[in-house]
């Protein structure tokens, strides 16, 4: 599948700079992290937990997180929702002062004052929306970028359609991104959804942009393979139906033409022509489909299209004219 190709060769790519890892873990944490626990009677402690279905992404997650703030987050496999196919992968760090702290640093959370190791304290909600103050260069936008596909994004398989998605759970949060994207050349749009928003990119270029500043080069090849041969199919396509639609009109004048000469003959007799015009309607009678300039091949010596399509004119003109009546003698056609 084209979208999970595409979060395996982003998950692997180098962390990079420090500012980068840190935009990085801070798009995946906003788009997949929770609070949970803290209820005294299930005996569960405080925790901050991303959740994701593809395995090289937890991976990535655990590797920032160590790098960044020396964090050992612990990671556990549990069932999907509704009975679907596949592992959630959850990866998870207790509630404590270092988490707070780090959460901070990547924009997440508001500081909190007087928060100890013990009572970390601090707010258990995230913000709505982008972490600005951390995105002040341009590679670290490209790690937000990254960050949030590899968290909630989709890109369909490119033999079907080009569409790339990513969903938020805050409006301001689609806003962001879509003011991230633009900055880089890519038109993207925001659209409600039932449970949050979704920011979408139409149309082989803006994808391909928006693979390529992600850092999916990969993918980004594939892509543009794809689109080649889709327009030289394209290409092929118009030259076949041009083709066959020239085909059509050529039958359509033989067999109209046909019926002229038929019905001239039938009146005047193929006597009545002189010898150029003679040959060309027995060619035409006995070759309906034919073109002219195969049936001015036809003749001995051959003659070109533009003589051959001349005598057909003539015959034509001579036929209507015997239509009306008004048919000429040889003397006067010659």
């Amino acid at each position: 599948m084209f979208s999970i190709m595409t979060k395996d060769e982003l998950a692997r790519l180098a962390t990079g700079e420090r500012c980068c890892m840190l935009a990085e873990l801070s798009a995946v944490a906003r788009m997949r992290g929770r609070f949970a626990g803290g209820r005294r009677a299930a005996g569960e402690a405080q925790r901050f937990e991303m959740a994701t279905e593809n395995a090289a992404v937890a991976r990535r997650i655990v590797s920032l997180a160590r790098d960044l703030f020396d964090l050992r987050p612990q990671a556990k496999t549990a069932r999907r929702k509704g009975g679907a196919p596949g592992n959630l992968y959850v990866v998870w760090l207790p509630w404590d002062e270092t988490t707070r702290a780090a959460l901070e640093e990547m924009g997440l959370v508001l500081p909190a004052r007087g928060a100890t190791r013990q009572s970390p304290g601090g707010r258990r909600a995230m913000r709505a929306g982008v972490p600005w103050r951390i995105l002040s260069r341009q590679c670290c936008r490209r790690a937000y970028l990254r960050g949030t596909f590899l968290a909630r994004g989709y890109v369909q398989n490119p033999e079907k359609a080009y569409h790339m998605e990513i969903v938020t759970d805050a409006e301001p949060l689609a806003c962001g991104i879509v003011r991230i994207a633009a900055s880089f050349g890519v038109a993207a749009r925001v659209t409600g959804r039932r449970r949050g928003f979704m920011v979408y990119v139409k149309g082989g270029d803006d994808v391909a942009q928006l693979l390529r500043v992600m850092g999916a080069c990969a993918s980004v090849i594939t892509l543009e393979s794809v689109r080649v041969m889709r327009g030289v199919r394209g290409d092929v396509n118009r030259a076949v139906n041009c083709d066959t639609a020239n085909v059509a009109k050529t039958v359509d004048a033989g067999l109209v033409q046909t019926e002229i000469i038929r019905d001239f003959v039938a009146r005047a007799g193929m006597g009545s022509l002189p010898r150029g015009l003679h040959e060309i309607a027995e060619l035409r009678l006995a070759h309906p489909e034919a073109t002219l300039k195969e049936l001015g091949e036809m003749l001995a010596p051959p003659i070109t299209k533009s003589a051959a399509n001349h005598r057909m004119r003539r015959l034509l003109d001579l036929a209507r004219r015997a239509e009306t009546k008004e048919i000429l003698t040889p003397a006067r056609i010659l």
